[in-house]
């Protein structure tokens, strides 16, 4: 009966951790729609679940639905998927996965790549964790690393590659907003208080 007890004692102090943050999407001062993400703690694994839903017009109607769901444990990243639509079609499906001690990554059905860094922190953690200490971010729509530095206090812009910037702006810790480079389009996400 008492390893019962202690066994249901460490089963639900270690079992299940949710957090949720929901933000809305700003272009030129309108909304144009909602990011919503959830981080959840199960046993020794943290999944993160990221959707966002863009509905707009430019030039264009401009329709984008991004979605992730990335799992890290005690090690770094176990895996991670990206996919987005634009306009109802399919612009980019993308894996990363662990394979011994480098990860293997696979975008729109081509070949895959082996990547042979450890990935401790990406993109999908920006919205939970400030990126102290943190001076690459892998993203995982790319499969590849975004530098990341402090600009001011509590303040980071990341990198790309190819020169696109997005900036964070955080609180206590906590997200409050960003301007993020869409590629499609710039936008701003600004923290939505859950009540």
């Amino acid at each position: 009966m008492r390893f019962l007890i202690l066994l249901l004692i460490f089963v639900s102090s270690n079992a299940f951790y949710e957090e949720k943050a929901s933000f809305e999407v700003v272009h030129r001062g309108k909304s144009i729609g909602v990011l919503e993400a959830v981080k959840e703690v199960v046993y020794k694994k943290t999944v993160y679940r990221n959707q966002t839903n863009i509905d707009t017009r430019v030039i264009t109607k401009i329709e984008v639905n991004y979605g992730y769901n990335v799992t890290f444990d005690r090690l770094g990243l176990v895996e991670a998927s990206a996919r987005i639509k634009f306009n109802g079609k399919q612009r980019t499906n993308a894996f990363t996965e662990r394979k011994g001690e480098g990860y293997t990554f696979v975008r729109d059905n081509e070949k895959p790549e082996e990547l042979n860094q450890d990935i401790k922190y990406s993109t999908v953690k920006l919205i939970f964790e400030e990126p102290k200490n943190i001076s690459n971010v892998y993203a995982e729509e790319h499969g590849e690393f975004h530098t990341i530095k402090q600009i001011a206090s509590n303040t980071y812009r990341k990198t790309s590659p190819d020169g696109k910037e997005n900036t964070y702006y955080y609180k206590n810790g906590i997200l409050e907003k960003a301007e993020i480079d869409g590629g499609v389009i710039k936008f701003q996400i600004q923290r939505v208080d859950n009540e």
